[in-house]
């Protein structure tokens, strides 16, 4: 009797190692004359419309949580709800331009919409800007969240940046899974699913704020720093690495503000200029992708403090301060 079940086993074994075998096969071979660039436009066209639910882990140096998510569309426009299953409850809801923070006391926040797209990030960028400052290429086939994924590699053209790694799902072509990686192979950041299920539709109530009391029509306008012509000191970046563009040229964020913001499709950081009486809090510090840099320069007689903050080698981030010239 005990062999019968081993010879079953192995039969059961044989037959999925085949079906896997032939599955994979059938997918190189789809993929064979598929470039990295062609992938990563697939995935601009389709997975923002994509209608699914799901959780993934964001996993951001030590620390780690897990996100409940529903995305679709609605009314032809991109709906999604965010729900923080671990810690203090939070929510964040997207309806097309509109971006809402649900507290765990019910406060309703409206926020900034600053272009957010996939896990809550920013949207990624073009491939004509990315190509400026990475190099394509396919990484191959795997499984993430039990489903079948083809992964991309962004590699840096120089050291001014991170890789970075993006898994495709092969039926949607949504990210499973994103990894921001350090020359030395060190993971920063990472994004992956634990569960995806892809749905034929969403509906509206799905997207309703989880935490007890919520309204969305009752919701604050946030706090944003309201800035003058006079508030505003002149100054320029006389370096950025190749591919970063200044937001507000972009559209994606005001044209007079207390800082600047640039991205290069995939990575982002900020630039703050401002006046102070004395040198104090100079140097840097890094959690993880995200870095700081804080230095001091004097024009006019005059203490400017420049802190660049963002996810890019700190090397990068000082270089960019250091370029900081006051007009």
């Amino acid at each position: 009797m005990k062999r019968w079940w081993i010879v079953l086993a192995l039969g059961v074994m044989s037959w999925v190692g085949n079906v896997w075998g032939q599955e994979n096969a059938a997918v190189e071979r789809n993929n064979q004359s598929v470039t990295a660039e062609a992938l990563y436009e697939a995935m601009l066209e389709h997975a923002p419309s994509a209608n699914y639910q799901g959780i993934f882990t964001h996993q951001s140096g030590n620390h780690m949580q897990s996100v409940e998510i529903v995305h679709g569309v609605h009314n032809g426009e991109i709906w999604e709800r965010m729900l923080h299953l671990d810690g203090a409850t939070r929510e964040i809801l997207r309806r097309g331009e509109d971006l809402y923070c649900v507290h765990s006391d019910a406060r309703v926040e409206q926020l900034q919409h600053q272009n957010n797209s996939l896990f809550g990030s920013k949207k990624p960028g073009a491939i004509r800007q990315l190509s400026k400052g990475y190099r394509f290429s396919v990484l191959g086939q795997q499984r993430v969240a039990g489903r079948l994924v083809v992964g991309l590699q962004l590699t840096p053209k120089d050291g001014t940046r991170h890789f970075y790694q993006m898994w495709l799902d092969a039926q949607t072509y949504v990210p499973l899974r994103t990894e921001l990686i350090e020359k030395t192979g060190k993971v920063l950041e990472r994004y992956q699913f634990n569960f995806f299920n892809p749905v034929a539709e969403v509906k509206a109530d799905q997207f309703e704020p989880r935490t007890n009391g919520a309204k969305l029509a009752q919701a604050e306008e946030s706090e944003v720093l309201k800035t003058t012509a006079d508030d505003v000191l002149e100054w320029r970046l006389n370096w950025v690495p190749a591919g970063f563009v200044d937001q507000a040229v972009e559209g994606y964020a005001p044209k007079l503000s207390a800082r600047r913001i640039y991205s290069d499709g995939i990575v982002m950081f900020s630039v703050y200029v401002e006046q102070v009486d004395e040198i104090k809090d100079e140097g840097s510090a890094q959690s993880g992708p995200t870095v700081l840099s804080v230095q001091h320069k004097q024009w006019h007689g005059q203490q400017h403090r420049i802190t660049v903050v963002g996810e890019i080698p700190l090397a990068t981030a000082q270089r960019i301060g250091q370029s900081v010239e006051l007009l």
